[in-house]
């Protein structure tokens, strides 16, 4: 019987943020990683989604303050249009997830 609350994404490398590891396998409980193995021991009870061959899983970046990017200033674009080109802007380089913030400034005096 398969445990719907545990599951593994097994890829060719998994780089946990210091070592790569090859042909190993991410075991997720509850939406938390609990373990990395290797790809062999992964347990038939255990549904394993399996990343393409080739393909590296690898930590995201979780960036709490972003001002801007891709030439966009979050403060002078703050559309769904300009926010779509931040966040493409930093997905290549790895921030899987962000808060766009504004830039304080003194108010205009008249």
């Amino acid at each position: 019987m398969i445990r719907s609350d545990r599951c593994a994404i097994a890829a060719d490398f998994v780089f946990d943020g210091a070592v790569t590891h090859r042909n190993s396998a991410v075991l997720i409980e509850k939406s938390r990683i609990v373990a990395l193995t290797p790809r062999t021991q992964v347990s038939a009870l255990c549904e394993t989604f399996e990343m393409p061959p080739g393909t590296w899983l690898a930590p995201g970046f979780i960036d709490v303050q972003v001002n801007g990017g891709g030439d966009v200033l979050f403060n002078a674009d703050p559309t769904p249009e300009g926010i779509s080109k931040i966040v493409c802007a930093h997905r290549k380089t790895g921030t899987t997830s962000m808060l766009p913030t504004l830039i304080t400034a003194t108010p205009t005096t008249q």
